[in-house]
């Protein structure tokens, strides 16, 4: 099974040409408390994110603004990019980059307001087919307040307590509103750290499944 690694937060260093892919660091935290018993604290860690072309390409970011973006990176350690391209610690190939955006920034975007001219109607018929387009590669997600990390929902193990009931219509519809607005549930789903067993926010986990997404943000 592959091993899958989410990271968030902005870049550290400059953005590298390699021609077909680009590179970058991002460094991740470690978590201030270890699981009870456990001697060790987690450090942070530095990875040289590995991104195409065409993933980047697809952000509609100049490499100048790279740097000043927070992002979801999705993908898996690599231990096989050469080494004058390796700054970090691990080297890490990004199979899903997508910028993370504040809500409060969100919505003090101005809307535009189209020009009404004749070769700015001729353009916008040829528009239309574009911006859809567009508008599916730059869905982004808003990460939940206290998301310690995503994880797929076949990781998460649903103890048999929780599948003999099917939440409430109310909690569900909270939850679909949130997935249609911000791209996935409203809360992070509650975990054990050490088994990935589910302890709470069952009905978050039951929307997310209903609703087929990919990841979900998790809490210990």
């Amino acid at each position: 099974m592959a091993h899958k690694i989410s990271l968030t937060g902005c870049p550290t260093s400059p953005i590298q040409d390699y021609g077909k892919y680009l590179a970058f660091d991002m460094k991740e935290k470690g978590s201030p408390n270890a699981p009870k018993g456990i001697p060790f604290k987690s450090n942070p860690i530095t990875y040289t994110v590995v991104v195409s072309l065409k993933q980047f390409n697809k952000l509609n970011i100049d490499q100048e603004e790279f740097s000043q973006r927070r992002f979801l990176v999705q993908g898996e350690p690599c231990l096989d990019i050469p080494f004058e391209q390796c700054t970090g610690e691990i080297g890490f190939i990004c199979m899903q980059i997508q910028e993370i955006q504040d809500k409060g920034k969100e919505k003090e975007q101005p809307k535009q307001t189209p020009k009404k001219g004749s070769r700015a109607k001729k353009q916008e018929e040829n528009k239309p087919q574009e911006e859809s387009k567009q508008g599916k590669e730059k869905k982004q997600i808003l990460v939940p307040k206290g998301t310690k990390d995503w994880l797929s929902l076949e990781e998460i193990k649903v103890p048999e307590t929780f599948l003999q009931f099917t939440p409430g219509i109310a909690k569900q519809k909270a939850v679909e509103e949130s997935i249609e607005k911000n791209g996935t549930v409203d809360k992070p789903i509650i975990i054990n750290p050490d088994t990935y067993e589910l302890i709470d926010s069952y009905s978050r986990y039951y929307v997310a499944k209903q609703r087929k997404l990919e990841r979900v943000p998790v809490n210990y």
